[in-house]
């Protein structure tokens, strides 16, 4: 499958589409020929940093307090990655499961 640069634009609509319900998320997925869990990040990006999320560019850091407030409240709370990642402003789940697995510390059950 060829890989194709999909525009910020073209991200917002999408997320409207699935936000309005006018689309499934799966249903855009195919649409854009993307994996689903693309199309789930672009709707946490959207939520989280509205459409200025889609442009912004470089890495983004985050300070050391953040960091370590965001793994405890992951591994003492039954919030989900994605739930922490909205409450901390962090762009992506794999950056907090790397600050997780860099802690040592695994989460109750």
């Amino acid at each position: 499958m060829e890989r194709r640069k999909i525009t910020p634009e073209q991200k917002v609509d999408a997320v409207k589409d699935v936000l309005e319900k006018k689309s499934s998320l799966r249903k855009v997925a195919r649409e854009y020929h993307v994996h689903h869990s693309s199309v789930e990040k672009w709707v946490m990006i959207y939520q989280v940093f509205g459409e200025d999320g889609f442009y912004q560019t470089g890495n983004q850091h985050y300070p050391e307090a953040v960091k370590r407030k965001a793994v405890k409240k992951y591994l003492t709370t039954d919030c989900s990655l994605q739930d922490v990642c909205r409450e901390f402003q962090i762009r992506s789940v794999s950056q907090l499961q790397k600050w997780i697995a860099d802690s040592g510390k695994q989460k109750e059950v």
